[in-house]
């Protein structure tokens, strides 16, 4: 293809905008197409963190056995809408079939394998961008409040050192040097040295979105209702009325990438794992990196503009209103590790894309060479960004990609 190639990016989170720079610095013009203004969707209020050690999915083999126990404690990271789960029986069921020990282990490595590629896509978008004043590198540390918890995620932990992330094991005395402001005596804890975080994960997309404007960019603010391929090109239909045509389009509309027709995404078992976040404003000088309390399944991030709680796994769907228990519950929690204000400034309710593996699609959509999808990276959009619009750019360039992606294949579920 030349550099009069146009092709159209449907999503400006960080993972469509990751793409649409990729494909800018393979000579292509691009296209982006979103209702909403770039980031401010589920990249805006995730935990921040670069999270290349993050090969451990939610399913796990013991999950059968703690799920009662997560459903029905009100300290749990866990909720789920019953009603919403009964009408999507499917992909429940899907989901607890990869919780097998042998789906999770294959999880597990082929995501292992992907995020030991995450700053060979991040790092080029970071200079591109000129974004790297938004990133530190100040480690993460995962806090456990006694040996029990230690030891219940001690399969996880040496899946991720198996995996190359490397990691130091900590006392209560090491945990205290090193962020002397928790309030509660963790016992145990690990911490991952090398790990990064960004200080606002919206103003990095929207930094991206910016270098994608001054590469020539083409930016329509409105929603892809369908895709329609005709003799070679793929034509948009758009909610203004208007139509598109370009040569290849890449869907990376997260949760709401099944919306779009004529994706062949209808196979696809794509659901979305509701996210939570609480913020303090002006307490970020708490905390020195992120530190994750792993039993509670949150992050607490300093930000630019506070300190931030994240996490949780809500089962509801994105046409559900927000769960205030998930909310009571990251405040209940925050209160408990730090010294922070009575009430947060800030809530948030965000949706990952997750499909019931765990592992994101890349690649083409059923059987066309002008649909690329990319979308459903969970927990880890914000790490996998990068290196999946490296891998989309290479397909579109029809280069061999330079990681093997037959397991994120969209078709390994046809």
């Amino acid at each position: 293809m030349d550099t009069q190639t146009r092709i159209a990016v449907i999503g400006a989170g960080i993972v469509g905008c990751s793409c649409a720079l990729w494909l800018q610095q393979k000579g292509f013009a691009v296209t982006l197409i979103d209702p909403e203004d770039p980031g401010s969707g589920t990249s805006s209020g995730n935990a921040g963190t670069i999270a290349d050690y993050g090969c451990v999915p939610v399913n796990s083999p013991d999950l059968f056995k703690r799920l009662p126990a997560l459903l029905t404690s009100k300290d749990s990271p866990l909720s789920l809408n019953f009603g919403y789960a009964l009408s999507h029986p499917s992909w429940m069921i899907q989901f607890l079939r990869h919780c097998r020990t042998g789906k999770v282990n294959h999880t597990i490595s082929q995501l292992g394998q992907l995020l030991a590629k995450t700053y060979e896509g991040l790092d080029p978008l970071l200079d591109m961008a000129e974004a790297r004043d938004l990133m530190r590198q100040q480690g993460c540390m995962y806090v456990y409040r006694n040996q029990q918890e230690f030891i219940k995620a001690n399969p996880s932990n040496l899946a991720r050192r198996a995996q190359g992330n490397d990691y130091t094991e900590l006392d209560r005395a090491d945990i205290k040097q090193l962020e002397p402001e928790l309030k509660l005596p963790f016992e145990r804890g690990l911490l991952f040295p090398a790990a990064s975080h960004t200080v606002n994960p919206q103003a990095l997309c929207q930094r991206y979105f910016e270098c994608f404007q001054r590469n020539q960019g083409e930016y329509i603010p409105q929603r892809a209702i369908s895709i329609r391929e005709d003799a070679g090109s793929v034509n948009i239909q758009l909610d203004g009325g208007g139509q598109l045509q370009v040569s290849r389009v890449v869907v990376a509309a997260g949760a709401f990438s099944k919306t779009i027709q004529g994706t062949a995404t209808k196979s696809l078992p794509l659901d979305t794992e509701r996210g939570y976040h609480i913020q303090f404003s002006n307490q970020q000088h708490l905390l020195t990196r992120p530190v994750c309390w792993n039993a509670a399944g949150f992050y607490a991030t300093p930000m630019e503009q506070g300190m931030r709680f994240a996490g949780t796994v809500e089962i509801a769907g994105y046409g559900k209103k927000p769960n205030p228990g998930n909310i009571a519950f990251l405040t209940r929690k925050a209160h408990e590790m730090l010294e922070l204000p009575d009430a947060p400034d800030q809530e948030w309710l965000g949706f990952r894309p997750t499909l019931p593996d765990s592992l994101p699609v890349i690649g083409y959509s059923g059987d066309s060479q002008n649909v690329l999808l990319a979308f459903g990276h969970q927990h880890i959009g914000l790490t996998l960004a990068g290196i999946t619009g490296k891998l989309i750019a290479e397909l579109v360039n029809d280069e061999p990609p330079s990681h093997d992606i037959v397991a994120f294949s969209p078709r390994r579920f046809l």
